[in-house]
């Protein structure tokens, strides 16, 4: 199902000249016993030595010519097995072939250096990749290049590892004799020490256990911990998996979703998994055209739900689908070729609607089919007492926005489409509420500039000044926050939803403050009323004040109509229909 791509790996490997002969000469005398003759094409002391080109010096240093490395020498009295890094070392026999056509070479150093580290099971998504901020020393070295010199590449740090470079620049390495990937630094003696024997042990274990089943497809990968424990997981392409020789805690995986117990309901956790593994190793030719006809189907589905639906639960917008369906169009017919970008990019989008099924529970009883719909029985929601009183202090405004987090927030799962929308919709408000304060703001200042004046005019003035500024204050401080959450996409959406839900008002706390704004700008415009009304009614004549009264008594009847126009809304399904 899966076809493989090993021109350029067995490319690299052959430029290992008669080295390759002898690892071939060891592995050939540990399936057949100690019988096997050396060939004398190649001998030890014959290798060719490797010439750089490239020759460093820090200032202040003469620049010499290169060296050629000195060959191995064997200690005589042991049988000779060349080892990854030119020395010399007594071969084992203490792994078996695998009966399933996957064969396990052994340490390529010696027993006495090489500590099997701890095995921990992890998952593709804890694959630290992007969290260990390798640092390169700020070095000052003069670098000559040798002249004729046409290649550029560096040496592997043994010929069972080749290294790759992720499309995005990432450096791993690969072990095509056995599929084995790693991060970790082998450039590093002690790290490829401890990580071939690990490989070893690892495969060893999976090799003697009859629960395992390793095949032709089957893939490792090795994730460097520490100095005394290695990651690890194994990758079945064929049914899109990865799995583990011990019992897994599948809660790392399952991102604090509740009640995961059905095997279909967790095996788009696993095949999600499958596919970052894909994406942080792209160089397998694991995408087929099958794949990509897969994807375009569920990005056409996604769209045409976005457009007939506003509680979609895709979780890419409709301009996003678009973009995406164009770059699939693209795609087509170069997945199967020799570049990993574009299988880095389908393993990437596969994962995303992967998650999304996961998430909702697709194929499952009661599956989640809205974005505000939630899949767990809840009881009433009970309201605080303050918050009861902030929203009756802020004009209601608190009720709202605690129903819009209702539903980006759903059974602690954030909607990233409806978070975004959500953030947008705030700061476009929030920058009209801070226009509307300034403006109000001014009309404080010309107020106060009148003679006649009264004092408690005056004191109301000062109040909506307060007021005003107040609402300036908050909504620079709240765009900021929101700025910065929008950067961080629905990750840092998701650490604030959820430090507020766990805190003693849970979510009633960022409804109050979302409706700050809103509810002291209207606290400045009634003290500001109040103050004007105070200033007709106490120095102005008879038919001022009536003029006035009649017109702000106007001016109530059409607020108190919007308000109850605004409060029905929503309509019951039976009384209309919409089309």
């Amino acid at each position: 199902m899966h076809s493989s791509s090993m021109s350029s790996r067995s490319n690299s490997r052959s430029r290992g000249g008669g080295l390759s002969t002898i690892f071939d000469f060891i592995w050939a005398s540990r399936l057949h016993g100690s019988s096997a003759i050396l060939p004398t094409s190649h001998p030890l002391t014959q290798l060719p030595p490797v010439v750089p080109h490239i020759t460093v010096s820090t200032p202040g240093d003469s620049v010499t010519p290169p060296k050629s490395p000195s060959s191995p020498v064997c200690s005589a009295g042991a049988a000779p097995a060349a080892t990854a890094t030119g020395a010399c070392a007594t071969p084992s026999s203490h792994i078996n072939p695998s009966s399933s056509g996957v064969s396990v070479s052994s340490s390529t150093t010696p027993q006495s250096t090489a500590s099997t580290r701890g095995a921990r099971p992890i998952p593709a998504s804890a694959v630290n990749r992007y969290e260990r901020k390798r640092t390169i020393p700020q070095g000052k070295d003069r670098v000559f290049i040798e002249p004729g010199n046409k290649i550029f590449e560096d040496k592997p740090p043994s010929s069972r590892w080749e290294p790759l470079t992720h499309p995005e620049g990432a450096l791993y390495y690969y072990d095509s004799a056995h599929r084995i990937y790693t991060d970790a630094d082998l450039s590093k003696p002690s790290t490829l020490i401890a990580i071939e024997a690990f490989a070893d042990q690892v495969y060893n274990d999976a090799q003697t256990n009859p629960k395992i089943d390793i095949t032709s497809k089957t893939e490792l990968v090795i994730e460097d911990i520490d100095e005394n424990t290695c990651g690890y997981y194994f990758v079945e392409p064929d049914t899109r998996c990865i799995f583990w020789l011990e019992r897994f805690d599948a809660e790392l995986i399952f991102g604090h979703l509740r009640r995961v117990r059905n095997m279909g309901h967790i095996k788009h956790a696993i095949e999600a998994e499958y596919w970052t593994h894909c994406e942080l190793f792209p160089h397998e030719n694991r995408v087929t055209s099958l794949v990509l006809d897969e994807l375009k189907q569920m990005i056409i589905h996604a769209a045409a739900v976005t457009i007939t639906s506003v509680t979609s639960v895709t979780p890419f917008e409709k301009e996003e689908l678009e973009k995406m369906l164009d770059l699939v169009d693209s795609i087509e017919g170069t997945v199967e070729g020799s570049f990993a970008h574009t299988r880095c990019v389908v393993a990437r989008f596969m994962s995303e609607f992967i998650k999304a099924k996961f998430f909702n529970f697709c194929g499952q009883p009661g599956a989640r089919l809205d974005s505000d719909q939630t899949i767990y029985f809840k009881d009433h929601d009970h309201q605080s007492l303050l918050f009861i009183i902030s929203s009756l202090l802020l004009f209601g405004a608190p009720r709202t926005h605690q129903e819009d987090l209702k539903m980006i927030w759903v059974d602690r799962i954030i909607n990233r489409v409806l978070w975004k929308q959500f953030i947008g919709k705030l700061n476009d408000e929030w920058t009209g509420l801070a226009l509307s304060a300034t403006v109000i703001l001014n009309a404080n200042v010309a107020f106060l500039a009148i003679p006649s004046v009264l004092d408690i005019a005056k004191l109301l003035s000062y109040l909506s000044v307060a007021c005003s500024i107040g609402v300036v204050v908050i909504v620079l401080l709240l765009v900021r926050q929101n700025q910065k959450r929008e950067c961080g996409s629905a990750e840092r959406a998701v650490a604030l939803l959820t430090y507020v839900s766990h805190s003693f008002f849970g979510m009633e706390t960022l409804a109050i403050t979302y409706s700050l704004p809103y509810g002291l700008l209207m606290w400045s415009l009634l003290c500001f009323a109040a103050a004007f009304c105070n200033l007709i009614f106490g120095t102005e004549s008879q038919g001022t004040r009536g003029a006035v009264g009649v017109a702000g008594s106007l001016v109530v009847c059409f607020v108190v109509l919007v308000v109850r126009i605004g409060r029905h809304q929503i309509i019951p399904e039976d009384e209309g229909s919409v089309v």
